[in-house]
């Protein structure tokens, strides 16, 4: 009868939650008592519901059934479309009640908790250090890693792990029908096309109110807006040096495990980050985009301009801590520094 009536009578006693009927309840209990009676015979995993492990079998068989309207992207599961699809709308419904910061996915919400509550669940099996969150310990775990043992069969690029290499492999196997009409990129997915089309167009509607700068993308400007305000959240787990972007961490860690992946293809040197790279190629290639205003003498980097407009000023910010004596350059204080060290010695 509480079918017909909607009557949920049958109430949790660990989180309130009502049901129609008992047998309902009962499942529901299981996710409290973390009873999981439903096995998986390929990988092991278990799961409190049977309705739960016929998704996850589903991961698989590479059955995925729910369909984005908006962009074509499929899933396994339905609830992953519905986060997806909120991810267009923009809909973030689970606040953090410490910081108010709010989030598309609950699981993003636990994760986020657990840095104000200290916790610290992923630990690293070589040298015990823990983490709260995984991505940090997968960013600690290069450090480790310094061998690169996977290696591509077809262009002979190696990775530190095979999780590494298979994500590699996908982009000499993977079908890119998404073609950009402008200069013939291609891509796997009609939003990542929409998205490379915007660069074509210079749409940007997303501008800093604190400098002016424009951005093509929303998360752009937000990160943007945390250099602003000097947020640096990600920290690296070795020295303890803070980044206001995740990309920066990584490229800084990079630096720790010795990681040279982009090479230069005229010399051969190698650098930790693709824009050293870009600028390195300058220099064979003698472009000298940054003009000194006084003098006129150009420059490959804008880092070398600054340091010789200094010249210009009179600008000395590196000093002698034994005899005071100034200068412009790090590289002259250093030269400076052999020949003092010894004359006081």
């Amino acid at each position: 009868m509480n079918r017909h009536t909607g009557i949920k009578n049958h109430e949790c006693r660990y989180c309130g939650k009502a049901f129609l009927l008992k047998n309902e309840l009962k499942r529901h209990i299981d996710t409290h008592t973390g009873i999981k009676n439903h096995k998986c015979d390929i990988c092991g995993k278990a799961y409190n519901l049977k309705s739960h492990l016929r998704g996850h079998m589903n991961t698989h068989a590479g059955v995925k059934d729910h369909k984005c309207d908006i962009c074509g992207k499929v899933f396994t599961f339905k609830c992953s479309l519905q986060v997806h699809v909120n991810t267009h709308a923009g809909v973030k419904n689970y606040e953090c009640h410490i910081c108010q910061k709010v989030f598309i996915r609950k699981i993003y919400l636990q994760c986020h908790m657990d840095m104000h509550l200290g916790m610290k669940k992923y630990e690293c099996d070589i040298c015990g250090k823990a983490f709260s969150r995984k991505s940090n310990l997968r960013n600690h775990m290069v450090v480790h890693d310094y061998l690169k043992n996977h290696e591509c069969e077809i262009c002979g690029k190696a990775f530190t792990r095979k999780s590494g290499l298979i994500h590699h492999m996908e982009s000499h196997t993977t079908i890119t029908n998404q073609k950009c009409e402008v200069c013939g990129k291609a891509y796997t997915e009609k939003s990542s096309l929409k998205h490379h089309m915007k660069t074509h167009h210079g749409i940007k509607n997303h501008k800093c109110e604190v400098c002016g700068r424009e951005f093509i993308e929303k998360s752009s400007l937000t990160r943007h807006m945390d250099m602003h305000a000097e947020i640096k959240t990600h920290l690296c787990e070795i020295c303890g040096k803070a980044f206001t972007q995740k990309s920066s961490l990584k490229i800084h860690v990079n630096i720790h495990a010795g990681n040279k992946n982009y090479k230069c293809e005229v010399c051969g040197r190698a650098f930790t980050q693709k824009s050293n790279c870009n600028i390195h190629l300058k220099i064979h290639a003698d472009v000298k985009n940054h003009k000194c205003e006084i003098c006129g003498l150009a420059f490959t980097r804008n880092s070398y301009l600054k340091l010789h407009v200094d010249s210009h000023a009179g600008v000395k910010n590196h000093h002698c801590d034994i005899c005071g004596t100034a200068y412009t350059r790090k590289r002259k204080l250093m030269q400076h520094m052999n020949t003092c060290c010894r004359q006081k010695s």
